[in-house]
């Protein structure tokens, strides 16, 4: 595995934790490898342990709201399914949908048990009822945010810094024009690359060769 991750940017001795499990016998995965099945691992933490320890990334609950819409139904008015990434929702809060403008406010608040509670935060799957004037214009891959803050900017033209690993067959050159999919999110959109800034490329380290 070395080589390959090495290739994939990554420092085999100072990025990479090894953990030896077995699917099929279920072996370090619960409980620990026995000394006579894996040595060289014994007293090692199990692959649960590692996972549950793992540092929660940080999310700003007191940041502006964002929640991408992943999909709507129509129950007794508009009900959409997403995730607070940022922010905290409340029932009552008045909230716009980007990129739309249209304005609503919340009904109630489901979490990802189905029960009603009264507010949402950052990294919480989250149901919504919205009492939307016209359900029509809401789309996945849409964003509500709150009306009387920071409202999401909506751009048809943005700067990326893009990683290539592997060209279509059929599209072997990325150049000026290039058309892809961009995903974002809940957004999946055609996009068309306007120019190349500049170019270059890494190593096995993932230090920059040439330019």
């Amino acid at each position: 595995m070395k080589p390959f991750l090495a290739q994939s940017g990554y420092d085999p001795e100072l990025d990479c934790i090894y953990v030896p499990i077995s699917g099929l016998q279920g072996d370090n995965i619960l409980q620990p490898v026995p000394q006579a099945t894996c040595a060289w691992y014994f007293g090692g933490k199990t692959l649960l342990q590692i996972l549950d320890e793992l540092p929660v990334p940080p999310r700003d609950e007191c940041g502006p709201l964002r929640i991408p819409i992943l999909d709507k139904m129509i129950d007794r008015g508009v009900v959409v399914f997403g995730k607070v990434e940022s922010g905290t929702i409340r029932i009552g809060n008045g909230l716009k949908l980007m990129p739309s403008g249209m304005t609503c406010q919340v009904l109630t608040i489901y979490n990802s048990k189905e029960e009603c509670v009264n507010y949402a935060k950052p990294g919480e799957n989250v149901k919504l009822r919205l009492n939307f004037d016209n359900e029509d214009k809401v789309n996945k891959g849409d964003v509500l945010c709150m009306r009387e803050q920071v409202i999401v900017p909506v751009s048809e033209l943005f700067e990326a810094e893009v990683e290539l690993l592997e060209l279509v067959s059929y599209k072997p050159i990325l150049s000026k024009g290039y058309q892809c999919i961009l995903h974002m999110h809940t957004v999946a959109d055609e996009a068309t690359i306007k120019d190349i800034l500049v170019s270059y490329e890494k190593n096995d380290r993932g230090e920059v060769i040439e330019k």
